[in-house]
């Protein structure tokens, strides 16, 4: 179904969720997100405006069919009155044969009113332009549905990587607390002297590398939050409260159905515009086929036209006006044009059998695509689950590294490593769990769910 209705409904919502911030900042979950996007999407607005654009191509098409019908109106006044030249000896027998009379033939003023009235009877192009000019309005539908289908996969995937960049931020924040932490417990075993300077010259050389990665971290939100508003369509001086968070997605995702769903290739976007597009192809082989036919059309025509030297007699009643009245039929039929028609009539048909190779092609393409999307999904989420647990190992070992850290147990560069690894665990972790929700969104466009 198409969602433009319900773009409309959700539109005042929307706005209102926009004026209770206050300040214009925008909170967004991924739903909403999406539902902003379809709305403030320019892609999205360009296609709906290609329907428009179809609507009005149809009612052409259709108004050629329709009586036309057609007025002119005209007043001339001729400054000189045009001089014919006539043999003298029409007028004067005595005249010689080589002498003329110069004569003035016409009024100087005229005025003429006309009226006509046309109606095509049977064309066989404008019948099959109609069925063409229909099915591209149908063509230009499934565009605007493909633009949504696209921008809902893009502004997820975003939406996914503003979540990451998160995750990583917190990631740092909780390592810099521990840091900081030890850096001041060996900072006052060093002042007692039981601790050596190198040692707290290595925690301090950790702390600023995470205080240096942290401010990094922020650049890159504030990279993907720009990235995220420009595939919504918001002004990117906007700004945006993210109000999801990636566990929360992950964990109702609902991978399994996904897994499991067969695949109905004409719920693809892809393969119902090719389809489309075949119609298409075969209504401009019928066009050509017909242009073999005759046109017939039907007209009447109304003319009322009076002429005087005297401009006062269109004022004062005087004037004389003379009535023509006309009505008739034509037939047009092009009988022979030397095989033109029967070239293009044969380029229609090869136009034909391309869009059948095209069809065959896209059939195989959309079955890899699936097979491929599936497996990456599967292998995703396997890599997920080995990080789950490598982060909680890591985990593990790094807290237990602070305690004998602590006690002397251990080294600062020991201990570095060890944080190292912690770290590089959690933001693995997080990034599988993206992996997993972007393969999810990949295979939810080919299959055809975001429609």
């Amino acid at each position: 179904m198409f969602k433009l209705k319900i773009l409309f409904i959700a539109v005042p919502f929307l706005l209102l969720g926009y004026i209770a911030n206050g300040q214009g900042v925008r909170s967004l979950s991924l739903q909403s997100a999406v539902d902003l996007a379809l709305i403030e999407n320019r892609n999205i607005m360009n296609a709906k405006n290609d329907i428009i654009i179809a609507k009005k191509q149809v009612w052409e098409t259709t108004a050629i069919g329709l009586p036309q019908l057609k007025t002119d109106l005209k007043y001339q006044n001729m400054l000189d009155v045009p001089v014919t030249l006539m043999p003298a000896l029409m007028f004067d027998p005595n005249a010689g044969p080589d002498d003329y009379m110069a004569l003035q033939f016409g009024q100087q003023y005229s005025s003429s009113f006309e009226f006509s009235a046309s109606q095509l009877i049977f064309s066989g192009e404008y019948i099959v332009g109609l069925q063409a000019s229909k099915t591209f309005q149908e063509l230009s539908l499934k565009a605007a549905l493909k633009s949504e289908n696209d921008v809902i996969e893009l502004v997820t995937k975003s939406y996914y990587g503003v979540l990451f960049a998160y995750e990583n931020k917190k990631i740092l924040e909780n390592t810099l607390v521990d840091i900081q932490k030890t850096y001041d417990e060996i900072k006052k075993t060093y002042e007692v002297g039981m601790a050596d300077e190198t040692d707290v010259s290595q925690i301090e050389l950790n702390l600023i590398a995470v205080e240096n990665s942290i401010v990094s971290i922020k650049n890159q939100i504030t990279v993907a939050e720009n990235i995220l508003k420009y595939q919504i369509g918001i002004d990117v001086n906007d700004s945006i409260t993210i109000t999801d968070s990636l566990q929360n997605i992950f964990d109702n995702a609902s991978l399994q159905p996904v897994m499991d769903q067969t695949f109905d290739i004409y719920k693809n976007i892809d393969y119902q515009m090719l389809l489309t597009q075949k119609e298409i192809s075969a209504l401009s082989l019928k066009r050509e086929k017909s242009t073999f036919l005759p046109t017939l059309s039907a007209f009447y025509a109304h003319s009322v036209s009076g002429q005087t030297n005297n401009f006062d007699n269109y004022f004062d009643g005087s004037q004389v006006y003379y009535q023509s009245n006309i009505i008739g039929a034509g037939l047009s039929w092009n009988i022979f044009n030397s095989g033109s028609k029967y070239v293009k009539v044969q380029q229609a048909q090869l136009e034909v059998d391309k869009m059948k190779n095209q069809d065959y092609l896209l059939q195989q393409s959309l079955m890899f695509q699936v097979h491929q999307a599936r497996t990456e999904l599967i292998n995703a989420y396997n890599t997920y689950l080995k990080e789950e647990k490598n982060t909680v190992l890591a985990e593990k070992i790094y807290r237990r590294s602070l305690t004998k850290f602590s006690n002397g147990m251990i080294s600062s560069a020991e201990l570095t490593q060890l944080n190292i690894q912690y770290f590089n665990s959690q933001s693995s972790f997080y990034s599988a769990m993206m992996k997993v929700l972007n393969a999810k969104a990949e295979l939810d466009k080919i299959l055809g769910n975001n429609l």
